[in-house]
């Protein structure tokens, strides 16, 4: 465990910032012991890795080093980086926190009480900021599709929206309307049109959520739409 938190001390490039951080919610976990509430904090801190690692993702992280933004300055990416080390700092905390815990039962109790729930908040706090900085929604809508799709079962997506709520606003949305399905009414397509999902040869997942339920209302001429989702590669109007 001492290297990821360790390496912020170092003179890292931000790619590597990322891996580490990414690591180190690995790291931290906590025994049955701890209980129901405590397992559930784990939940939503598992959540905040997904989100995280979808923000890499989206921003091309190990082979773009402007992230995404051809206009990004050096202070800029300095800042990401920044902010990248102090989720570092943040498990470094708990780490040593941790340790000093690790005596009794009572002891562990008041640490699950406080710690965790600060440390999820202090993350949060730090991946909003990273977010704004450099943006990727487009990438970010379509990663967290797959992710819903990879979660299965309804149950599981239940969870997984309780957990995330406040902590990731992408998850829980995508889960809802995965659980419930989408309905469109009153619908006026002009020219061509897709009723339903479409999938792209590139597309690794399953169909997700419930059936959804469309009420075509008028087609014209001169229009393309695609009504439902769209997993995977361009879009259907490219």
């Amino acid at each position: 465990m001492a290297e990821p938190f360790g390496i912020a001390a170092g003179a890292i490039g931000i790619a590597s910032a990322f891996t580490a951080c990414i690591d180190c919610f690995e790291y931290v976990q906590f025994g049955r012991h701890f209980g129901r509430d405590f397992q559930t904090s784990q939940l939503a801190l598992n959540c905040a890795r997904l989100r995280l690692t979808r923000w890499g993702e989206s921003v091309n992280i190990y082979d773009d080093p402007k992230l995404g933004r051809q206009d990004a300055t050096a202070t800029e990416i300095q800042l990401a980086k920044d902010t990248l080390l102090q989720i570092l700092a943040l498990f470094a905390d708990t780490e040593s926190i941790s340790k000093k815990y690790k005596l009794t039962a009572k002891a562990g109790e008041d640490f699950s009480a406080s710690t965790l729930k600060d440390l999820l908040e202090q993350i949060v706090s730090l991946i909003d900021k990273i977010e704004k900085l450099f943006p990727a929604p487009q990438a970010q809508n379509t990663l967290v599709q797959q992710e819903a799709a990879g979660i299965g079962d309804k149950q599981s997506l239940g969870l997984i929206e309780d957990a995330a709520t406040g902590v990731d606003s992408l998850l829980p949305k995508t889960v809802k309307e995965v659980i419930a399905g989408y309905q469109y009414s009153n619908i006026r397509i002009k020219g061509q049109a897709h009723t339903g999902d479409a999938y792209s040869s590139d597309w690794v997942g399953g169909a997700i959520g419930a059936p959804h339920k469309y009420d075509i209302g008028e087609v014209e001429n001169g229009g393309k739409a695609l009504v439902g989702n769209k997993y995977g590669g361009k879009d259907f109007w490219d």
